[in-house]
């Protein structure tokens, strides 16, 4: 199984909603993928349904409170799980960063669910503490949104810090793309942040689609689902997540004895 953490320094850049319609694009595609959020505000559960909010989760099977089967929570979509954050107080806020800092739980976890699912997306807090340096630790791959204005161009490099400075440690998710969020095309300081991206960093870290600021994502969030189940047809933007998914199946060599190179018959 694949591990694919979405992690971010600075906050409000989209990454649960990347993580969740990425997850769904996934397991659209075929892939049996389990979505795990670390947030210990909840942040999956909030975008889906209260009661996520009040189930066991990762925080009860860290603390030995519950199994892996406890805290994973079926969808109606076939092959797609998730496991909420579960119970977190405030004031255990602190205590459950630190024993998700080394990694250890996390990693005892995904391999857990290894037998059952070809992909785990991880969805982290903002900034490189506790959670998400474990969640790095653990992973095999990682992607960071980049949100389409100037101020976010400094936390990709701290993630790129970061990267190295737990690479020296050992094993460290690898950093397999940035994807713009919240683009706005009708503005020119949005544009600028696009350009620069392209021009800072490599193709191969890039994806050939972005997340546009679109009002669709606060509908599906009101409604309690990802953007491609908000309504029939599937919102456009839907297709985004589609295209990512794609391409990153490819760069993590996800299932890779189904792909297929080159042309496919269409008749025989």
């Amino acid at each position: 199984m694949k591990s694919l953490v979405i992690a971010s320094q600075k906050g409000g850049v989209g990454k649960t909603t990347v993580s969740l319609n990425l997850a769904y694009a996934f397991a659209r595609a075929g892939y049996r993928t389990v979505l795990i959020d670390t947030d210990p505000q909840g942040a999956i559960g909030l975008s889906l349904s209260k009661s996520l909010t009040t189930r066991l989760g990762l925080a009860d099977y860290v603390a030995g409170e519950a199994t892996v089967d406890d805290a994973l929570v079926p969808t109606k979509v076939d092959g797609f799980a998730i496991i909420p954050v579960g119970t977190v107080a405030p004031i255990e806020t602190q205590s459950f960063g630190a024993a998700m800092a080394d990694g250890s739980r996390l990693r005892g976890l995904l391999e857990a669910l290894g037998p059952r699912f070809d992909l785990a997306l991880v969805d982290t807090p903002c900034g490189f503490g506790g959670i998400t340096a474990g969640a790095l630790r653990a992973c095999s791959h990682a992607v960071s949104p980049i949100q389409a204005e100037p101020i976010s161009l400094r936390s990709v490099m701290q993630l790129l810090e970061m990267v190295k400075a737990l690479g020296a440690e050992g094993e460290v998710a690898g950093v397999v793309g940035f994807l713009l969020s919240m683009l706005q095309t009708n503005d020119d300081a949005s544009l600028q942040v696009a350009r620069d991206v392209w021009e800072m960093f490599p193709r191969e870290l890039l994806f050939d689609v972005s997340v546009p600021r679109d009002g669709v994502f606060l509908e599906a969030t009101a409604a309690g689902v990802p953007v491609g189940l908000l309504r029939r047809p599937a919102p456009p933007v839907t297709h985004v997540f589609d295209l990512v998914a794609s391409e990153l199946a490819r760069r993590m060599e996800l299932d890779s004895a189904r792909m297929v190179d080159g042309p496919q018959s269409l008749l025989d």
